[in-house]
């Protein structure tokens, strides 16, 4: 089961560098599959559908608010799909503990450091109630590399159990 969800995380990673998009042709697959996998080995259908409705609730209100995009809250229901909703729920902690040095990262692999200081030099004067002329093109960074990442240690950790 890790090989099948690696391979799409991989794709969408790939994809999401290339073009801004994680296919819905991966993401609804991928949470077929969870589902039968885990109906198949065991853990039971309902530990998948939980997984996925937790994603569902969790990652729509993330995508709601243009905090990610579509295609990255349909891969991590993929993700709960196939983990669970615990494992889902610390992937996605990681991902926002890896954000910072990501963003750095790619902001600098992309080229945009000075976009993304004009965008927050606007954001701060409009929020001071200052005119701050025509807003800057938004930087839009890929969260499909950031989410790979982040599902390798969320199967390593277990933090929600540390509370319990």
């Amino acid at each position: 089961m890790y090989l099948i969800l690696g391979a799409g995380m991989l794709y969408a990673a790939i994809s999401d560098i290339r073009t801004k998009k994680i296919p819905n042709a991966l993401t609804f697959p991928l949470m077929l599959v969870g589902v039968l996998a885990n109906t198949a080995t065991g853990e039971g259908w309902q530990f998948a559908l939980t997984g996925l409705g937790v994603a569902f609730a969790l990652h729509y209100v993330l995508a709601s608010l243009s905090l990610e995009g579509a295609g990255d809250a349909k891969l991590m229901m993929a993700v709960g799909a196939f983990l669970g909703w615990e494992t889902m729920l610390e992937a996605t902690v990681w991902r926002y503990v890896f954000l910072f040095p990501y963003g750095i990262i790619a902001l600098t692999v992309m080229g945009r450091w000075a976009n993304f200081i004009a965008a927050s030099r606007w954001t701060l004067l409009k929020a001071q109630g200052v005119d701050a002329g025509e807003r800057p093109e938004p930087t839009l960074l890929p969260f499909g590399p950031l989410l790979a990442l982040s599902v390798p240690p969320a199967i390593q950790t277990d933090w929600l159990n540390f509370f319990v």
